[in-house]
């Protein structure tokens, strides 16, 4: 395992991103400059579980369902396909149709804790500090959602979490 990380790592790291944009925007949604290089989770999602992205209410009233795979008739999905909204420069749902999954990924709300994605390769280059920082920001905006939409959108702890995820130890509910 660590002879791959290592080499996962370094092949991130020599990738010549000149200091990407890492803020949280405060409506949900972390502005991301790694993204637009990688575009590693949107792609096709092989050998890995469906990653489920629960939509809330709003979203799906404005017709978000309509531009992505979907799991059921509220939870987008990431799977073998990848995602129907990912263009040549990522994204193209307009931010207020995009799953709040993708809004704050690589911090993830599993269980109603929150977790940081330890293999996107911003959360490999960016110190963790900085990805807590932004959690708690994260962590008050998420406070404020009603108990539905937290509910909603929280996912179950995978039994590999321990594999992928790096607790916060940030509890939102």
């Amino acid at each position: 395992m660590q002879a791959s990380y290592t080499a996962y790592y370094n092949a991130w790291r020599t990738i010549a991103w000149s200091n990407p944009h890492l803020s949280y925007t405060g409506d949900g949604h972390i502005d991301n400059g790694f993204c637009q290089d990688c575009k590693r989770c949107c792609a096709p999602q092989i050998g890995d579980p469906p990653y489920p992205m629960p939509l809330l209410a709003s979203q799906c009233a404005a017709g978000a369902a309509d531009a992505l795979y979907m799991m059921d008739k509220e939870t987008a999905v990431l799977d073998e396909r990848g995602c129907k909204a990912l263009g040549e420069n990522g994204c193209t749902l307009e931010r207020a149709l995009r799953p709040k999954s993708c809004g704050l990924f690589p911090i993830v709300l599993m269980e109603g804790w929150l977790f940081l994605y330890t293999l996107c390769p911003a959360s490999l280059l960016v110190p963790f500090m900085t990805w807590f920082g932004l959690a708690q920001s994260v962590a008050q905006w998420l406070a404020a959602l009603s108990a539905d939409d937290l509910a909603r959108l929280s996912l179950a702890i995978p039994d590999d979490a321990i594999n992928r995820f790096t607790p916060f130890h940030l509890r939102i509910f």
